[in-house]
């Protein structure tokens, strides 16, 4: 049986020669022809979606392979935790959400080209050293693990570019604009004194005697000399490593910060009652005897502003700046041509 499309060929040969275009030669030539091309099947395929532009920028357009290409992270995540009707919404927020976000680069990019906003390779290459150094990458692996992810290195080195450009134009338009004032900050701070309470807590470290062979004596022993040793200078660290012959217990040796009710009972008992800098005659355990050391103490109740100061200026100047950007890039996209396709 026919497809559509089939039938629609051979009704437009039908009509070319009504209309006399061509001779009963020609016809019969071009009628089998297209016979011929749809018996081999090259004349049907299965309708694809071929690139096009979704949005257009300014002087930039952003093209439907670029959004997939965006998107393809984020819909892999949905499509393995999604099903039916919540992964058709998801994928459908993602799209829309994803084509905001290219649509808003390229009005600043434009806007970096506008202002002289340059970043040389020199730049990229330190950036991307950075980058490889932190994550213990050599050459080969940064390119391989860019390549599981879609991108080459000239990819990740353009969309690197490209942030770099971003983040000194976003600084010079929005960032250097923020300022709180300490007014702000006081208001702020007894608006949220609840959110600024903390409980008593204590950093302790520790050192285990184990019983050799069940020994307790023993444990005790050189639990009592290792606490004459620390009472006479020897950093307790340092006792710690040497206690246990490995140099990393000189690390390993402090537990935490703990406030009460995170601690063993008889641990948080001794602990809470020691001052900063203490350290606890051999507390006797199932299997051996342990010295410890409160490293800090802090006291209950509403930290002072002196002590948040620098904690609300970070979420003051945050909260601003998400604001002064959002009104940014509604002005840029007033001041520039943009036009969704999608």
């Amino acid at each position: 049986m026919l497809s559509y499309y089939e039938i629609a060929v051979l009704a437009n040969v039908l009509k070319v020669f009504r209309n006399g275009r061509y001779t009963m030669n020609k016809f019969l030539s071009l009628l089998l022809f297209c016979v011929l091309l749809l018996a081999s099947g090259l004349a049907y395929a299965e309708p694809t979606e071929i690139d096009r532009v979704i949005a257009v920028v300014g002087d930039e357009v952003v093209t439907l392979s670029e959004l997939q290409t965006e998107m393809a992270p984020g819909l892999e995540r949905i499509n393995q935790t999604l099903r039916g009707e919540d992964q058709a919404q998801a994928a459908d927020k993602l799209r829309r959400a994803t084509l905001d976000s290219l649509i808003d680069k390229y009005l600043q990019l434009q806007e970096a080209k506008i202002q002289g906003i340059e970043v040389a390779g020199p730049e990229v290459d330190a950036a991307i050293e950075d980058i490889m150094t932190r994550n213990k990458m050599d050459k080969a692996a940064f390119a391989e693990a860019l390549q599981k992810e879609g991108y080459t290195v000239e990819d990740y080195r353009k969309n690197l570019s490209d942030q770099l450009k971003i983040m000194r134009l976003v600084t010079r338009a929005v960032k250097s604009r923020i300022s709180v004032s300490e007014d702000e900050v006081a208001l702020e701070y007894d608006k949220n004194k609840a959110v600024y309470t903390q409980d008593e807590s204590v950093k302790v470290a520790h050192i285990f005697f184990p019983a050799p062979a069940g020994n307790m004596d023993e444990a005790l022993k050189n639990a009592r000399e290792a606490r004459e040793k620390i009472m006479s200078g020897v950093p307790f660290e340092e006792m710690a490593a040497k206690c246990s012959g490995d140099e990393s217990a000189s690390k390993t040796c402090v537990l935490g910060t703990f406030s009460k009710g995170q601690l063993s009972k008889a641990v948080e008992e001794q602990a809470f009652k020691m001052a900063a800098g203490e350290v606890s005659e051999p507390m006797k355990m199932e299997n051996g005897y342990r010295l410890i050391k409160v490293m800090e103490r802090t006291s209950g109740g509403v930290k002072t502003l002196k002590d948040v100061r620098t904690q609300i200026v970070e979420e003051l100047s945050a909260k601003k700046g998400e604001e002064l950007f959002a009104k940014w890039v509604q002005d840029l996209r007033k001041h520039t041509y943009v036009e969704i396709r999608d």
